[in-house]
This record gives C-alpha cells, sequence and structure tokens, in this order.
C-alpha cells in the first residue's frame, strides 16, 4: 500500500526546491543570532539564548513545512501530476499515505536538526526536559504537516491552503489561553454560548499548546503530567483524523 518510490519522489522534491539547504541556513542564521543576543543580556544570559533559540527556530521550521507542501502539492495538481502518477499502478490510498511518509520524514529530519541546534547552542545546560521537547517538536511537525497536506487537497488556492494551516495552528498554540478567558466568565448574556463553544472547539483541535514547551529547555521540572505517551497519542490520533480526511477527499474527486 505504500510506494517507496513515491516517497523518495517527494524528499528529492524537497532537495530539488533547495527546502533542506534553505532550512539549514535558517537554522544557522538562528542558532548564531540567539548566542549574539544572548551574550548581550546582563542576567541569565544562556537560558535567553537558549529560549529565543527554540522559539525562533520552532516557529520558522513550522512555516518552512507549511509553504512548502501546500504549494507542492498544488503545483502537482496545476501540472497535472496528480493525474500522471494515478494513471500508474499506484492507489489513491498509496497516493495519499505515501506523501504523508515522505512529508513526515521530513518533519523528523528538521525536527532533529533543529533540537541539535538548540542543544548546541547551551551545551551545559542540556537536560531531561530536551528529549522531551525535541521529540514533541517532531510530532508537533508531523501533525502540522499533514495538516498541510489536508488543507492543500481540499483548497484550491495555494495561499488559502497555508492561512488555514497558519489560522488551525495559532488557535491550537493559543486554546489554553482561550480556555483560561473562558473559565473566568464574564457579565455578557452571551457568555455562557461562547464559553461553550469554545470548550466544544478545544476538544476538535489538537492542543498543540501543551506540546513543545520553552520552559521544559529551562525548567524539566515544569512538564507535569504531560509526557511522552501523552504527546505521541496525541499526534498519532490527529495525524490519522487528517490522512484519512486527505484520503476521503481525493477518492471523491474525478479525473
Amino acid at each position: 500500500m505504500l510506494s517507496w518510490p513515491l516517497v523518495r519522489y517527494v524528499l528529492m522534491a524537497a532537495l530539488r526546491d533547495r527546502l533542506i539547504v534553505s532550512l539549514g541556513i535558517l537554522v544557522a542564521v538562528g542558532a548564531a543570532l540567539s548566542v549574539f543576543l544572548g551574550s548581550g543580556a546582563f542576567i541569565e544570559s544562556s537560558q535567553f539564548a537558549l529560549v529565543f533559540t527554540a522559539g525562533g527556530l520552532r516557529f520558522a521550521g513550522a512555516v518552512g513545512l507549511v509553504l512548502f507542501v501546500v504549494f507542492y502539492i498544488r503545483r502537482s495538481f496545476e501540472n497535472k501530476d496528480v493525474e500522471f502518477l494515478l494513471s500508474r499502478p499506484i492507489s489513491r490510498s498509496s497516493f495519499i499515505l505515501s506523501h504523508a511518509v515522505g512529508f513526515s520524514l521530513l518533519a523528523i529530519i528538521l525536527g532533529c536538526v533543529i533540537g541539535v541546534a538548540v542543544c548546541a547552542v547551551v551545551i551545559q545546560a542540556v537536560g531531561p526536559g530536551h528529549g522531551l521537547w525535541v521529540f514533541s517538536l517532531i510530532m508537533e511537525y508531523i501533525l502540522i504537516v499533514n495538516a498541510a497536506l489536508f488543507f492543500a487537497m481540499v483548497l484550491q488556492s495555494a495561499a488559502s491552503g497555508a492561512m488555514a494551516v497558519f489560522g488551525l495552528y495559532v488557535l491550537s498554540r493559543l486554546m489554553g489561553q482561550l480556555l483560561g478567558i473562558a473559565s473566568v466568565g464574564n457579565e455578557s448574556p452571551i457568555a455562557p454560548l461562547l464559553n461553550g463553544i469554545m470548550n466544544i472547539v478545544s476538544m476538535i483541535v489538537p492542543r498543540i499548546d501543551l506540546m513543545t514547551q520553552t520552559t521544559w529547555l529551562v525548567y524539566p521540572d515544569a512538564q507535569g503530567e504531560i509526557g511522552f505517551a501523552f504527546i505521541a497519542i496525541q499526534g498519532v490520533i490527529y495525524t490519522g483524523l487528517l490522512i484519512c480526511a486527505a484520503l476521503i477527499d481525493l477518492r471523491r474527486r474525478q479525473f
């Protein structure tokens, strides 16, 4: 069911589009800039550099992956590559699954590179929280690349697909704050309705706000009840749902 030549084709497309080189340069520049800015801090310069590197590279990597996946899929439709591949002995299920695996491998590679860069910035500060942070970053990237695959399949515009993924990502990152605001309550007559809607939304979207927290890098004990199992289960469930949704959309298409 999985087509390894198609997975290799996706990875070669990333090399052809200079994605790996571009993100590698971005990681190197971001890490160097973080060390430079951290050296100017009066107190806790190493912690400042560590947090700045982790937050900046995490966001930059997510943007790069989303843009690559969305524009790759839309370009494949516009150039009739999808119709050509499906005319070969490749089923639609194999097409979606192979692309999901290819994009996930890119997410794993980038997550590992960023994890190494974050650890290299302040080597003496590496602790048990770094392992959980890197694992969570990889699962987060796998989730968003498959979300990008789904929205790129559903929406006809690359720009709208990218904006939809970014909207989901921002909503997932702010879900904790939104639930905190909803729990406080106010005197508005529609407050109970809005609170109920927000609680329902929180059960639908992934809780990325609980993943890849920079506090784990500085304070390893801050992870609380969040561990490898929670991150893995959430990533697998939502990734599976997104792949199934993309497959349903492709099977409904008439070529």
